[in-house]
């Protein structure tokens, strides 16, 4: 079989990263430890923060660092890449300018399982960072293929969230993050959504230990089964 190399761009943050190896490995079909794919990994946590750079401007640095991050995992062979981070997505184009290989668009993968799962009209909740929200990464992408995409309302919900994912990045997934992103949850539910994407990865580890009380999807999962069936082809199937 003549499989392509699976590079990461990673680090953003270091623990999604690693739960990314993981989901990769559990989703490739495999008879034999040597069926499974190589995977190189670049955990770069001094990347700077994604959300800070989009809402400053300041986004020069952090252009500099993911591309050159991916440049790393194209001379080390990788055929493919996949970032484990949802925000990073608003330098998609950027870090596709730097290499020669293939990068995924996690978002893009993750509207067409949503419109396939959900169906099209289906008001979708997003829990995410501000800089996903503000770009409106997931609401074009949604709005693309027919979803309604709908971000939280009430006053100070967005600040917990954001207060739940830096902690996620430092603590792990903790009953107390998934008290913040449950009442984001409950208020979009409130305001008429019926399903949910976990539209950061951070949000994604919380979520995988403590599910949410409507129907989600997973953009980690979603983006492991996407490097998986390109790496290897069409076969893989979806859990």
């Amino acid at each position: 079989m003549n499989e392509m190399i699976v590079g990461v761009l990673g680090g953003m943050g270091p623990e999604s990263t690693a739960e990314l190896l993981v989901r990769i490995t559990r989703c490739t079909p495999a008879a034999v430890e040597q069926d499974h794919l190589r995977v190189i990994c670049d955990s770069n946590p001094k990347i700077p923060n994604r959300t800070e750079a989009l809402l400053s401007g300041e986004t020069g640095p952090i252009i500099e660092a993911l591309g050159q991050t991916a440049l790393n995992l194209e001379q080390a062979g990788a055929g493919i890449i996949g970032i484990p981070c949802n925000t990073a997505h608003a330098f998609l184009s950027d870090v596709r300018a730097a290499v020669s290989v293939p990068v995924l668009d996690m978002i893009g993968e993750a509207a067409t399982r949503a419109l396939e799962i959900f169906g099209e009209g289906t008001v979708v909740g997003l829990v995410a960072t501000d800089g996903t929200l503000r770009t409106r990464l997931y609401h074009d992408a949604l709005e693309g293929v027919g979803l309604v995409a709908m971000s939280p309302s009430a006053s100070g919900i967005q600040y917990a969230v954001m207060d739940a994912l830096d902690a996620v990045k430092l603590h792990g997934p903790t009953e107390e993050a998934y008290g913040a992103l449950g009442a984001a949850v409950r208020n979009l539910a409130s305001e008429g959504a019926s399903a949910v994407i976990a539209a950061c990865t951070e949000v994604s580890l919380v979520f995988e230990r403590h599910p949410p009380d409507l129907p989600w999807l997973d953009s980690l999962q979603v983006l492991a089964e996407a490097l998986v069936r390109e790496a290897i082809g069409p076969s893989v199937s979806r859990t």
